[in-house]
């Protein structure tokens, strides 16, 4: 039964949310303060947590930050009342792998929950548990990344970017194909969200080495590693 921990400030959203994932039979923790929500997350782990972006003690952005300190691959969705596309290039921005504006549907959050939940599930498959190309090395089962022996510190969703294109390096692979490999279903997400999550791989690689130039865009088509 998966963990889910839900964080926002307005209780007439907090307590149908936290009635609608128990119905659904996951174990929820429900906080309405997000400082005491990352007490809680700071001794245990959990499977996923949905945080509301704007808060006015901590923000559900800051909140994110502090949370990864402890809990570096946890997989986090966004809510919030402005749907529009600066606000989800934020959140993904951050590291966030969905994002949902309100208001939402109960059949999509919970779709999208559970599309979140499968991509950070270990996949059973003959696929190799290990890909290597060059210095950069991803762990398919625990969706860990390194470069040059030093760990990177990605999102599932991001983790799932360097899957697709490294399972064939020197392929172009469309952002639509990067999309499906994330986004399991009837998902659909903008061109410039996958940019995003490519521009976050780029840049948390190059943290670790400046020199890191692994993926490059293959304009009017999409994206490739080299070999």
């Amino acid at each position: 039964m998966p963990t889910i921990v839900i964080v926002d400030d307005e209780g007439e959203i907090l307590e149908p949310l936290e009635k609608m994932l128990l119905d659904e039979s996951f174990s929820v923790r429900a906080f309405i303060n997000p400082l005491r929500a990352l007490e809680y997350l700071k001794l245990h782990p959990v499977d996923l947590v949905i945080f509301d972006i704007k808060m006015p003690e901590l923000d559900g952005l800051s909140l994110l930050h502090r949370v990864r300190a402890y809990q570096p691959q946890i997989p986090a969705i966004f809510l919030s009342s402005k749907n529009d596309d600066a606000d989800q290039l934020i959140g993904f921005s951050v590291g966030a792998d969905d994002y949902v504006g309100k208001p939402f549907t109960k059949q999509l959050l919970i779709f999208r929950i559970k599309s979140v939940l499968r991509r950070y599930a270990p996949r059973e498959q003959n696929s190799p548990k290990l890909i290597s190309i060059g210095d950069l090395t991803i762990d398919r089962d625990r969706h860990l990344v390194t470069w040059k022996g030093v760990p990177v510190s990605v999102t599932v969703t991001e983790c799932m970017i360097l899957l697709s294109l490294g399972e064939r390096p020197g392929v172009v692979k469309t952002r639509t194909q990067l999309m499906e490999a994330c986004y399991q279903g009837n998902v659909f997400v903008s061109d410039r969200t996958i940019d995003s999550h490519v521009r976050n791989v780029r840049a948390k690689l190059k943290q670790v080495d400046e020199e890191a130039n692994l993926i490059i865009t293959v304009h009017g088509l999409g994206y490739k590693i080299i070999i």
